[in-house]
């Protein structure tokens, strides 16, 4: 592993992160989520309550599998109905390695980051870790890194 290599692969969670965090309430209709990831270029809006609580998180992937294949109108589907309740998070100190790790074990593309307090500071996605540290990619994907 060259130097800058290992460098990236020091990186924190709090490096990549976004801090823009696109937010929606549960009884928001999936049409509004969806326009908030268009809206704004996301795969994902998290779920929070009137204080900012994270409640879930729906991905484009949740919009086509829990509504679309569903034959659900978007219009009459709430967050709260599809949303991923208690989402996995991770901590804003983690490391790059480790949440590509934890993405890769738990067969997810974003993960909310929390800091040590369990609030709410972020959203770190699988194409943040690839366009920040692309020889991660071997861990999200293929699950070979370190066998050579």
């Amino acid at each position: 592993m060259s130097y800058q290599e290992e460098r990236k692969v020091e990186l924190k969670v709090s490096d990549v992160m976004s801090t823009n965090l696109v937010t929606a309430r549960p009884n928001e209709t999936i049409v509004n989520v969806a326009r908030k990831m268009a809206e704004n270029d996301v795969g994902s809006v998290i779920i929070v309550d009137e204080k900012g609580t994270l409640l879930g998180i729906i991905t484009e992937k949740d919009i086509v599998t829990r509504v679309v294949a569903r034959g659900l109108d978007p219009r009459n589907t709430y967050a709260e109905e599809i949303m991923t309740r208690n989402p996995i998070t991770i901590y804003e100190d983690a490391t790059l390695a480790a949440a590509a790790e934890y993405m890769y074990e738990k067969k997810i593309g974003h993960l909310p980051v929390v800091n040590s307090e369990g609030r709410l500071v972020g959203i770190v996605a699988r194409s943040d870790i690839i366009r920040i540290a692309p020889s991660l990619i071997e861990i999200l994907f293929l699950k070979e890194a370190g066998t050579s």
